[in-house]
């Protein structure tokens, strides 16, 4: 088995003559190995990775149904962290070697 993308709905929630329904989308990626070797011994190997992500809520009532999206912001911010953790240490070693290749980093010692 391989990456796996779903978009699931959860159960209703009723408010008065309303219904509420969750949506998200689960991203899964699984792998199982077996080998069986002779001897009796076995070998195995797998994996399970599984993310979900809220996407949106439906709010049904009896002559309408909206669609409300959810904007998950601690998403967005543990990307923008991400992004900053890779770019900053290149950012640095960037500035460090401009600066040794400029002789500003004897100046700045004496």
């Amino acid at each position: 088995m391989g990456l796996k993308r779903e978009v699931v709905r959860g159960e209703p929630i009723k408010v008065g003559d309303r219904e509420i329904v969750p949506e998200a989308v689960i991203w899964s990626w699984q792998r199982a190995d077996a080998t069986l070797r002779q001897g009796g011994h076995t070998s195995l190997l797998g994996g399970l990775f599984r993310w979900a992500r809220p996407t949106a809520l439906f709010d049904r009532a009896a002559d309408r149904t909206y669609r409300v999206p959810v904007s998950d912001v601690n998403h967005r911010l543990e990307a923008l962290l991400l992004i900053a953790a890779v770019l900053l240490p290149v950012v640095m070693n960037a500035a460090v070697s401009l600066m040794r290749s400029a002789g500003l980093t004897r100046r700045m010692k004496e």
